[in-house]
């Protein structure tokens, strides 16, 4: 097996996910190496990597200075950790194949969808566990108590919750291009998975949200429910197009009913437990790719009751 090159983009702070891709990425090959990027040489994580490089702007870099920068420090694979960037990469999956550098990324039109919450719910709304009702609109008739945030981008900016009809039509006013949806009381919980090539989810890790700051999980747990299970695995394969590590935002309401939230395609701010619990997405990457990778053969053992902390800038796991 070749010696790998993977440049983690988005560095930014994320420094105990780095170090969990690179122990997955050094299980496969020793030799091989994770480089951190990102366009701030200044980064909190800039000096806590092994290998870091500074990175132009994605919006600023040109398609020839990009082959240029992966031919230049000899990239075999790139894995994109932010929103912002996974159409970027999606689009030029081709312009890189090409030199030999494999994005792992979903498709655009999967990023795309996952993007933006009135397509997202138009697609998924009768899925195995359906998505929150999304509208540009507010139907007073429908809710007494509604949510409003902006159609694309994270959910946790601009939010409002639990608001009258009158205060979320008020609120939006200040929003660009506002959705609206009912309030649902209830606990959250994410799914992690992998999808490989043929659109089949390896594993589905399930973990409670139990203190959430800024949309990022800071003390999450690991979980099992399989019926649970059953079902993440139909929504992530519900409309193709998904490739790699993706998770899932999961409500359970005051019956115990599941209601979807949202799908991310790609790594999480808590997917570090993801990884310790037995979820090697970016080893099963590289061994599908020499197709050593047989699901039937290496069925995930997820422990549960694992969980992280994260506080004062540090990551801890228990017990």
């Amino acid at each position: 097996m070749r010696a790998s090159r993977v440049l983690f983009s988005s560095l930014s702070g994320k420094t105990a996910l780095f170090e969990e891709v690179a122990r997955d990425v050094k299980s496969h090959n020793p030799d091989s190496v994770v480089i951190g990027a990102d366009c701030n040489p200044d980064c909190p994580g800039a000096t806590q990597v092994e290998h870091f490089i500074t990175m132009p702007r994605l919006d600023k870099l040109l398609d020839k200075d990009l082959v240029q920068f992966c031919i230049e420090n000899e990239i075999t694979h790139v894995l994109p950790t932010r929103d912002g960037e996974l159409n970027f990469w999606a689009t030029r999956r081709n312009l890189l194949t090409n030199i030999g550098v494999t994005p792992w990324v979903s498709g655009e039109s999967f990023i795309k969808s996952c993007e933006d919450k009135i397509d997202f719910f138009q697609k998924w709304k009768d899925s195995a566990i359906p998505t929150i009702p999304t509208f540009n609109k507010i139907k007073s008739s429908m809710a007494n108590n509604w949510v409003v945030k902006e159609r694309k981008g994270s959910a946790s900016q601009k939010i409002g919750l639990n608001l009258s009809a009158e205060r979320a039509v008020k609120i939006s006013k200040d929003l660009i291009d506002p959705i609206f949806q009912p309030f649902i009381s209830g606990k959250e919980f994410s799914a992690e998975t992998w999808v490989s090539h043929a659109n089949q989810c390896h594993g589905v890790l399930l973990r409670w949200r139990d203190k959430v700051v800024n949309g990022e999980s800071h003390h999450s747990t690991v979980f099992r429910n399989s019926a649970w299970e059953a079902k993440l695995r139909k929504v992530f394969e519900h409309q193709g197009g998904a490739r790699g590590h993706c998770l899932a935002q999961v409500l359970v309401d005051s019956n115990g009913g599941l209601h979807l939230i949202e799908i991310n395609p790609r790594l999480g701010g808590a997917s570090p437990l993801a990884f310790r619990a037995g979820l090697h997405s970016v080893e099963w990457h590289l061994l599908e790719e020499v197709n050593q990778f047989n699901p039937a053969n290496q069925p995930p053992v997820f422990t549960s009751g694992l969980y992280l902390k994260k506080e004062g800038g540090k990551v801890s796991f228990g017990p």
